[in-house]
């Protein structure tokens, strides 16, 4: 059976095609506008979850489609949540953390989304989403530099950093670039020293620049997102 899985973050829309288990294709999207215009041809029965960490009005993907499920805090998922605030919980958190726990099942799981903002997700080997931590992203940190001092220059991410800058560019790409790459590698260190047989996933946009340097067995999945949204999908219509 075919279903779509849709991802509406902070900077990127992504639609994910599944056939039976198994992702097909990925379709990107600049703004819902495209989303709506690439949905419009799907059949209007199909199953479909859409996540979305924005205010979009989703109304229209209502009116559309009969089997539609939009994922929020009252939604049946696979994993027992121990967050204290689920009604604040990021989605996109949310179904990375089961994607993690669909993918290894009784391991621990530490997910690294690393997007707009990098989200540190802990899955525990008996099936409980126990929380996290969120960061700045890089984009983030550099935009930041630039706009509250007068004289550093807006810079861009690069996989070219070392740990001592000897220009401006070079600093400023070792301060946040680097600096990201320890401050990940701090978590990883800190959660396997308490948790045995500690699995790292890495996702989001900014994973390439980090996973090759982290220390240990990085599994890196760009789109365990939308594996994470199938799988809460076919919790809730069993006959996928």
């Amino acid at each position: 059976m075919t279903s779509i899985s849709i991802d509406i973050g902070n900077t990127a829309i992504k639609a994910g095609v599944f056939e039976n288990d198994k992702l097909q294709n990925v379709f990107r999207f600049e703004d819902l506008d495209g989303l709506k215009l690439w949905s419009e041809n799907l059949p209007s029965t199909l199953p479909i979850i859409i996540s979305s960490v924005t205010n979009f009005d989703l109304t229209p993907f209502h009116n559309y489609f009969s089997n539609l499920k939009i994922l929020d805090f009252n939604t049946k998922v696979p994993v027992i949540k121990k967050y204290e605030t689920p009604e604040t919980l990021g989605n996109d958190r949310l179904a990375a953390a089961v994607a993690a726990w669909a993918m290894y099942p009784k391991i621990n799981c530490l997910v690294i989304d690393a997007g707009t903002a990098i989200k540190y997700d802990f899955v525990t080997n008996t099936g409980e989403y126990a929380g996290g931590s969120i960061a700045p992203g890089v984009e983030m940190k550099f935009k930041a530099l630039h706009h509250f001092t007068h004289k550093l220059p807006l810079t861009e991410k690069s996989k070219g950093y070392e740990i001592t800058g000897k220009s401006t560019k070079e600093a400023l790409l070792s301060g946040v670039m680097f600096g990201t790459l320890m401050e990940m590698q701090g978590f990883i260190d800190s959660y396997s020293f308490k948790n045995k047989n500690l699995q790292v996933i890495m996702t989001g946009g900014d994973y390439p620049y980090f996973v090759d340097r982290l220390k240990g067995t990085i599994f890196a999945e760009p789109d365990l997102v939308l594996k994470g949204l199938f799988e809460i999908l076919k919790y809730n219509v069993p006959q996928l």
